[in-house]
């Protein structure tokens, strides 16, 4: 079977698939080998091909011919116009492309929404009528501002870096201390959120797991440092206490009361952000959620004005009456 875990015979095996096919024919191992060399600067043994093709032959229609040097190896090509669709499935294949365009801005985007357009070329033009009037009946919204300076380069490079378990040194754009600061990261993984892609990673300079927004990544170099994911980091762990992207080391257990249409409100549209909603009699909610850092969810307390009133913990509570205080002053001041 393919190895997963082996990034480099991952990428070989993927690499002898694309030149399978190429040809109709079918290729012998020799030719393989000059194709790998020719066409992606790839030199390894035969002996080497003819393993990955044993690996590749377990999971891909991939047929033998001959005996000794002479054998020649085929995959057997699928074309798009060879399968039926459901009306479902080509709901869903427009619902992909759709979904996509949301992160068309960046290139990554660009690139992704380019590879399902030309998937939905090939279909047979009898399912055209279908998906032009899905385009004509069906909206969704674009509600992403995704990262435009984000290049595949870039993202290659941390998953590179990530793969191998190689510190990567880089130029950070701090938002909070508005500065650049050189920083030697041992990157951990990256997510995106909203449209925007994070490295989550060891920092050296703060010697402490930190999220980098790729995008004020100024330049970046992979080092020949190796290292190792640090015991303490445990993913699911670590990412389930934020409210949007900031993290602290500290767990709160936030209770928020709302009432009148914030009730309504927050149970049908914010209702999966929350640990648990408790109902009440009178129509209000208590909306429990654990968070790390404060700061992101006062923001959004605030936001309901009267309808959400704070019950728990005391320092979120003073937290929300300080702002409320500040922002009166500056209203009165006016």
């Amino acid at each position: 079977m393919i190895k997963n875990g082996d990034s480099t015979q991952l990428e070989r095996q993927w690499k002898i698939l694309s030149i399978l096919s190429w040809e109709n024919n079918g290729m012998t191992i020799n030719q393989i080998y000059q194709r790998l060399a020719k066409n992606f600067g790839e030199e390894v043994s035969t002996k080497t091909i003819k393993r990955d093709l044993d690996d590749l032959t377990m999971v891909f229609p991939i047929y033998e011919e001959g005996e000794g040097r002479g054998t020649t190896y085929t995959l057997e090509k699928y074309k798009i116009h060879d399968f039926i669709f459901s009306v479902q499935e080509l709901f869903a294949l427009f619902f992909t492309r759709e979904i996509i365009r949301k992160y068309d801005t960046s290139e990554i985007g660009k690139m992704a929404l380019n590879f399902i357009e030309r998937i939905i070329s090939y279909i047979p033009s009898i399912y055209d009528d279908y998906i032009d009037r899905l385009y004509r009946t069906f909206l969704i919204q674009k509600d992403i501002d995704s990262d435009k300076n984000v290049t595949l380069d870039m993202l290659e490079t941390i998953n590179d870096a990530i793969i191998y378990k190689k510190s990567i040194k880089m130029r950070y754009y701090s938002f909070t201390s508005d500065t650049e600061t050189e920083r030697e990261v041992d990157p951990y993984l990256i997510y995106e959120k909203e449209g925007h892609y994070y490295l989550t990673g060891f920092c050296k300079l703060h010697n402490e797991i930190r999220d980098f927004r790729i995008s004020r990544i100024k330049k970046i170099k992979l080092l020949d440092k190796s290292f190792e994911i640090s015991p303490n980091f445990d993913k699911s762990k670590y990412y389930k206490y934020t409210w949007n992207i900031l993290k602290g080391s500290t767990k709160y257990r936030v209770q928020i009361r709302f009432v009148g249409n914030a009730a309504r409100l927050v149970k049908e549209y914010e209702g999966y952000r929350a640990d648990e909603i408790v109902e009440n009699n009178d129509g209000s909610i208590l909306f429990i959620k654990v968070v790390s850092q404060l700061d992101e969810i006062k923001r959004w307390v605030l936001g309901f004005g009267c309808e959400a009133e704070v019950i728990s913990p005391d320092e979120f509570k003073d937290m929300i009456n300080d702002e409320i205080i500040k922002m009166a002053k500056k209203i009165r001041s006016e």
